[in-house]
């Protein structure tokens, strides 16, 4: 759940806050009568998500009859980190000149079209449409890996993070709240690579398992380089309530293949170094 909260908080922040930047925008240069267009735009998009994510998790189920379970996750979680990674890395480079992109594309939309005609609405709505269901599709691809773990679990955490980051941003453009977007967004990329780092290791571990299945044996790669002889009681457990929330969070597992500690820390020290950089460039 914590994950999916995260994830789903960041992706509806970022959609939601662009949202509002553009509609302080049209107020401003007196095109109020457009912020409707791209209001049902957005909601629009809400719709298709999440119409695109039962269908997703519907052929994942389907598959299972020809695909094994383990390879399936496998590969979810493969593609989240790469998509997640590119994305964190995306708005790291360009997230000084969003709000100049993003000014510069209503005003081609307005005033290089005949005023208020239905080019100039359309237009207004397939811009709300683009910027939600981007994050949307994104959102799906990054929770998939725990949906295929916990459907309930992570649904909640998706429909809380929502929940949250409407209100913050609905406080924004209500009371004029002034919050540092560039701290934001690196504190939340940081959370984003250490989870995007367990989404890996779980990879790697359910690659071995299913190596396992057909007889593919890594040797050494394959051994346990730790074990924790704990029960499923001890809240350390990565069944157990701290143990889930360290395994979402670090990737924590009581047993732990040495693959998987390779890659997992190899990740993580990579994904780290490159957006601490890219994030002290920006200062």
């Amino acid at each position: 759940m914590l994950a999916s909260f995260i994830i789903s908080f960041r992706e509806a922040f970022e959609a939601l806050i662009i949202i509002v930047l553009i509609v302080t925008y049209l107020k401003g240069v007196g095109k109020k009568h457009l912020v409707k267009p791209v209001i049902v735009g957005g909601i629009a998009a809400v719709v298709a998500s999440i119409s695109l994510g039962i269908i997703i998790y519907l052929a994942y189920v389907a598959t299972l009859v020809f695909i094994n379970k383990a390879l399936i996750e496998a590969i979810s979680a493969f593609i989240a980190v790469a998509v997640l990674t590119s994305v964190i890395y995306w708005m790291a480079r360009k997230g000084p000149k969003i709000k100049q992109e993003i000014r510069e594309k209503i005003e081609e939309k307005i005033f290089y079209n005949k005023p208020d005609s239905v080019k100039v609405y359309l237009s207004m709505a397939s811009i709300g449409f683009i910027i939600v269901f981007r994050e949307g599709i994104e959102t799906i691809l990054f929770s998939l890996p725990l949906i295929l773990q916990d459907i309930l679990s992570t649904t909640l955490g998706l429909v809380a993070g929502t929940i949250l980051s409407l209100g913050i941003s609905y406080t924004i453009f209500r009371y004029g709240v002034r919050i540092s977007l560039r701290k934001f967004f690196y504190i939340t990329s940081i959370l984003l690579i250490l989870i995007a780092s367990g989404m890996l290791g779980y990879g790697v571990h359910e690659v071995l398992e299913y190596g396992e299945d057909i007889g593919i044996d890594l040797g050494i790669l394959s051994q346990p380089l730790y074990k924790i002889n704990i029960s499923a009681d001890n809240p350390l457990h990565e069944e157990n309530i701290v143990g889930t929330i360290l395994s979402i969070l670090i990737g924590y597992t009581t047993e732990m293949e040495l693959l998987r500690a390779i890659v997992q820390l190899s990740y993580l020290f990579i994904a780290l170094t490159i957006i601490s950089k890219v994030y002290r460039m920006r200062k």
